[in-house]
């Protein structure tokens, strides 16, 4: 499968999405069902925030822009990873803001054949516009024969 694309499609942003402020609830239930120890994680106060990998819970409205290859959107992929960039801890109270953008595309042939790669990137901010995640999804293809 010769992958074909507009480059000018990376990096664009194709969904915006400000969620709920976030509840001490939220960040305790969490951190407990990892089984998280830490009090900075599982106790209620000042010092509580979010484990680290809660920024997973957030998503945009939209998966995928609507200038993805033809070719690729209506066919079935899964989830090959993730990447995650670390920011600022959420805190109870913080408005995450999701910006979603098709960060990469690209194939590989490995044994079992040619797949392609898509990679949407998810820039989380909060309300006052730190950074708290950016979390690279990576979804692969099957190559058609």
């Amino acid at each position: 499968m010769a992958l074909q694309f507009d480059p000018g499609i990376l990096g664009e942003e194709f969904d915006r999405t400000e969620h709920d402020p976030v509840t001490a609830d939220e960040l305790l239930a969490f951190a407990r069902s990892l089984g998280e120890t830490s009090p900075c994680y599982v106790e209620e106060g000042p010092a509580l925030v979010g484990h680290p990998t809660y920024c997973i819970r957030f998503r945009g409205r939209k998966f995928f822009p609507d200038n993805l290859p033809e070719g690729l959107r209506m066919r079935m992929s899964f989830d090959a990873g993730k990447d995650i960039e670390f920011g600022v801890p959420i805190r109870a109270g913080d408005r995450v803001t999701v910006v979603s953008t098709l960060h990469e595309l690209y194939e590989k042939t490995g044994r079992s054949g040619s797949m392609v790669f898509v990679v949407v990137r998810f820039t989380m901010t909060n309300q006052r516009g730190e950074r708290v995640a950016v979390v690279d999804n990576r979804m692969m293809y099957r190559a058609e024969a």
